[in-house]
């Protein structure tokens, strides 16, 4: 790459730690810079020059390729990213960019990464993620030479996120968007030895709420919605009536976290009454921790950032 005149990279690496979620993106940079903002990405619209009151300052143009990011794409999304081959994902390759450059800043950067995928995706995926995302990109303004990659497990991340005990048996619940790594592990001097055959992904993450408050509303109504459009959502407006989510959504929480419990308690038979303390994390904690009732259960402090905590703590 040629660079302008007086705008050579520095070659001291920023450390810089990517969690792309199937609900929101999260980044964390060595010098404490944190951006948290939907995965929700859709191509740069083709519409009328509308001046300043288009979108186009919204625009985030990684590699040259236009995009909506973010709330920016809430509307135009068909839905929340879902995809199993996070490498051969451009969608989600380029969120993961995105958020790396707003948090190094404009410029040209070396950069060391951080990045993670669920348990049960890990052995098969981490070298394709890793050699995907390595190399020279840029986002609008910001040059990002991406020289090393390290793909962590995500349970294992949050996890190292954590205050643990010096001693015990606990087990750790990651409840995102689209999955939920679960995982069991002995602490010895303060260091957790996961049981490996304790540990998996789930594949009903809190979008399966959100997929039932949905059917219900087009049940009631005939109006679709999208499940990431329910989100963070108190109340939607139908034909001009606002319709408050509430009740829906404290059915869909219980009937998801009495799901949860019934997998974990076939995967974790045997061992599952002999916990310590269950630590929950990931943004889908939040919604469910009042529906869960595990041995010395705990939320981690932050949980939506607990993987990517983990991940900066590793780097």
């Amino acid at each position: 790459m040629i660079f302008p005149v007086n705008e050579t990279p520095s070659r001291h690496p920023q450390v810089i730690a990517v969690d792309a979620g199937h609900g929101y993106v999260k980044a964390l940079s060595g010098h404490g810079r944190r951006v948290l903002f939907p995965s929700l990405i859709a191509m740069a619209p083709d519409g009328p020059d509308l001046g300043q009151f288009g979108c186009t300052h919204s625009i985030i143009r990684v590699n040259d390729v236009g995009y909506l990011v973010g709330e920016t794409a809430r509307l135009s999304a068909s839905s929340s990213l879902f995809s199993k081959e996070k490498a051969l994902d451009h969608l989600t390759l380029a969120l993961t960019w995105a958020a790396a450059a707003q948090v190094t800043g404009s410029g040209y950067h070396h950069v060391t990464l951080g990045v993670g995928l669920p348990l049960s995706w890990y052995a098969s995926q981490k070298d394709a993620l890793a050699s995907a995302l390595k190399g020279t990109t840029h986002v609008n303004e910001t040059y990002l030479m991406i020289e090393e990659v390290s793909v962590f497990p995500q349970g294992i991340g949050a996890l190292l996120a954590a205050d643990l005990p010096a001693s015990g048996l606990l087990g750790l619940i990651d409840i995102g968007y689209r999955t939920v790594d679960y995982l069991i592990a002995e602490m010895q001097q303060g260091t957790p030895l996961p049981i490996l055959d304790r540990a998996g992904t789930w594949s009903g993450g809190i979008h399966i709420a959100y997929q039932a408050i949905a059917a219900t509303i087009e049940k009631r109504t005939g109006v679709h919605f999208e499940a990431h459009e329910l989100a963070e959502r108190e109340s939607v407006t139908v034909r001009g009536q606002q319709i408050d989510l509430t009740p829906y959504r404290d059915n869909a929480f219980k009937a998801l976290a009495g799901d949860l419990t019934r997998h974990l308690a076939s995967s974790w038979d045997g061992i599952g009454d002999k916990l310590d303390m269950v630590l929950l994390a990931g943004g889908g904690a939040l919604s469910l921790q009042l529906y869960l009732d595990f041995p010395g259960q705990k939320i981690l402090p932050e949980s939506q950032w607990a993987n990517t905590q983990g991940y900066l703590n590793l780097l």
